[in-house]
């Protein structure tokens, strides 16, 4: 099955993303699945898994930087990394670090320590602008033996689909992990015109 790990809706705020944009380019990409990693909330994620087949996620604001968790069942408090990782394995989610290493983004996660307690690295994020920030992310996972993803960090519907992940059928956070030792990946880089707008889109959300 065919999925795309890292996607926004519009309760991310600077996305503009709709339940039913996401089906439509979900299906015209054939993907079979996506998880939903709205900033800070997952009623995006709980929408979404009621019409299509959707990993709940959520990318929370730690205070040293991004942390995703996968397979929740409740919104995660924002608050120390170590913390926040706590916080997504008592729900029995498993901790993915997102763009780990990008250099032109302020809230990438870049204390290494802290990434090796993680159960995934985002080897490879179509947003990150630099090659050479997604082959650190690369090599640093290699090195410490932690397993890989890839995702497009979509916040608009051309962007969904951009990476995807070809993994056996999984119904649980160990079948997942299980599934990802024999992924087929698939990676391409958004248009650097994405990030423009969501720059407008932010600067629009704080003027509300």
């Amino acid at each position: 099955m065919r999925i795309d790990l890292h996607v926004h809706t519009k309760y991310s705020g600077h996305s503009i993303l709709g339940i039913h944009q996401i089906v439509k380019a979900a299906k015209k990409r054939a993907l079979d699945c996506v998880a939903i990693t709205d900033h800070d909330e997952i009623k995006g994620a709980l929408e979404l898994s009621k019409v299509f087949p959707t990993v709940i996620g959520e990318e929370v604001s730690a205070d040293e930087g991004d942390v995703i968790g996968l397979f929740l069942k409740e919104r995660i408090q924002p608050g120390p990394a170590l913390e926040v990782m706590d916080r997504i394995r008592s729900q029995g989610g498993l901790v993915m670090i997102p763009h780990p290493f990008d250099t032109l983004r302020s809230e990438a996660l870049r204390n290494e320590e802290l990434c090796t307690k993680a159960d995934l690295i985002e080897v490879f994020n179509s947003r990150v602008l630099r090659n050479s920030d997604n082959d650190r992310a690369r090599a640093f996972a290699r090195e410490h033996e932690i397993a890989i993803c890839v995702g497009s960090d979509a916040h608009t519907a051309t962007e969904i689909g951009r990476c995807w992940m070809d993994l056996d059928p999984f119904d649980n956070p160990t079948q997942f992990m299980k599934s990802l030792q024999s992924a087929e990946i698939y990676t391409s880089r958004s248009p650097s015109l994405v990030h423009a707008q969501t720059k407008i889109l932010k600067v629009v959300e704080a003027l509300k």
